[in-house]
């Protein structure tokens, strides 16, 4: 196929798409059904949404005639990045027409709400429709912009871009099937967990954003101090960090493994290396948490502080962003530390949080004890190399462990390279700045300040938005679809 067609391919695809993300833009303005005295802002998402959807419909008229057609070598990456900046970008305009926002902000708020990220320099919390939009981005970007649009469309539409996005297993063989069963598994924990919250003495409206926002692992909230705001009269608070850990958790597990559990497979998911992982990490971690806590923080050794650092911890590991305390660091500079290490490890592959993934580190974990056992071990004795994933043994190749320790390396590069320009372009100090930024790259969210600080830097707010940005769709997505794309202008050839 020649370059021009693939690229007409590429436009075709990037049409559906953008009919999708005008939806997005519009979809707010049902709150005005509830809250008709915010009809002034109806226009803010009209304009940009109805012109994105006519756009998208005139692009998807390049299809016609590529019947069969295939994207070529990296090309899925290549649509899969321009879907997510115009995502980002389009969406971004309600936010720029408030007047009370400049274009570095307003990108810096998007990119928090698709990446799942939680950070925010958001004000106005009277706004319900504005709010409920930051959830709506949570919703999105949680789950994934490919799958939401593979439910819609057939197969060839779909395969290479729903494994870019990170969807790295399915329920079923037919891939709109699981499309449409994950969506349908995460659609559904929400509404439990709206009900759960409501149960609690939650508004409805404060219960689904809250809901929306722990399953999607995005930590944006309908109150200016976050979760706490929800600790009023007539609430009951630990029954809402009960229900908080459990949505987190929940949202940070791969929805096959969920898909195994509601079809009566529990034993083999429980067996997946992941959910082992899981719960040795929160064994080990929750208690020196609050050791950490009660000796270098300010609650000492009391209940507060291990609610607190038990929160904190699993908001940390499911890069969620939630918080249960006003400040973070009155737990202590030993806590902040550990956050930064447990941001790197994450949630799930196939879930909706961030951070390197737990499989990945359990392929890396296993690969180190596997060389040192034959390296010490007798040389004629063969060992096998496998591992659990989702109730089935997978063999671990020499590939499958230089990717897991090549991405975890990889990542701490950036992790770290991002902390130092942060630093760099502000007059936070450099361990203040690698704790925002690995909150950022890790799609957490959850702050010592820096972000709201900086709300007027703009070289600040752009390195976090391109920390969030590559955290969000995997450092090495977008290192294949600038590959391709430098490859395709300097080739003249077809491909």
């Amino acid at each position: 196929m020649k370059k021009s067609s693939n690229y007409r391919l590429i436009f075709g695809y990037l049409g559906i798409f953008l009919i999708f993300i005008g939806c997005t833009c519009l979809f707010p303005l049902i709150l005005l059904a509830f809250y008709p005295e915010e009809s002034g802002d109806w226009l803010k998402f009209f304009v940009p949404g109805i012109s994105t959807v006519a756009i998208g419909v005139g692009l998807m008229q390049l299809l016609r005639g590529l019947k069969g057609a295939k994207l070529g070598k990296h090309q899925d990456s290549v649509v899969l990045i321009m879907v997510w900046l115009l995502a980002i970008g389009i969406c971004a305009i309600p936010f720029i027409l408030r007047d009370d926002m400049n274009f570095s902000q307003a990108m810096f708020e998007t990119t928090s709400g698709f990446a799942t990220i939680g950070l925010t320099i958001f004000q106005d919390f009277d706004s319900h429709i504005y709010v409920f939009y930051r959830a709506i981005c949570n919703l999105v970007g949680g789950v994934g912009l490919v799958l939401i649009i593979t439910t819609a469309i057939s197969d060839r539409y779909g395969l290479k871009l729903y494994i870019a996005e990170g969807h790295s297993d399915k329920p079923l063989p037919n891939l709109k099937k699981s499309a449409l069963v994950i969506l349908g598994i995460y659609l559904g924990i929400i509404f439990v967990g709206t009900i759960s919250y409501m149960f609690a003495g939650v508004s409805l409206f404060d219960a689904l954003v809250h809901s929306i926002c722990a399953v999607s692992t995005g930590g944006f909230s309908s109150k200016a101090n976050g979760l706490l705001g929800l600790n009023v009269e007539g609430v009951n608070f630990p029954a809402v960090e009960i229900i908080s850990i459990v949505l987190m958790i929940l949202g940070a597990t791969n929805f096959l493994t969920h898909f195994l559990i509601i079809t009566g497979k529990g034993k083999k998911a429980i067996k997946d290396c992941e959910i082992k992982l899981f719960a040795g990490f929160a064994i080990a971690f929750v208690p020196i948490f609050f050791i950490s806590a009660a000796v270098r923080g300010d609650l000492g050794w009391s209940y507060d502080s291990f609610r607190t650092s038990a929160f904190t911890y699993v908001s940390a590991i499911t890069t969620t962003g939630f918080s249960n305390i006003s400040d973070l660091r009155l737990l202590g500079e030993g806590v902040m530390i550990l956050v930064v290490f447990v941001n790197i490890i994450g949630g799930g592959m196939g879930s909706t949080s961030g951070g390197v993934k737990l499989y990945r580190v359990a392929v890396a974990g296993k690969s180190f004890y596997w060389g040192t056992r034959e390296r010490f071990g007798h040389s004629r004795m063969v060992y096998p190399h496998f591992i659990n994933r989702c109730g089935e043994e997978k063999e671990i190749t020499t590939n499958d462990s230089f990717e897991a320790f090549g991405y975890i390396i990889l990542y701490i590069t950036v992790l770290f390279l991002g902390g130092f320009l942060v630093t760099l372009f502000s007059d936070f100090p450099y361990n203040d700045s690698l704790f925002e930024f690995s909150n950022a790259l890790a799609g957490t969210g959850l702050t010592n300040g820096l972000s709201a600080a900086c709300s007027n830097n703009a070289p600040v707010l752009w390195i976090m938005i391109v920390g969030m940005f590559a955290g969000r769709l995997e450092i090495l997505v977008i290192y294949f679809a600038f590959y391709r794309i430098i490859r395709d202008i300097f080739r003249k050839d077809t491909i």
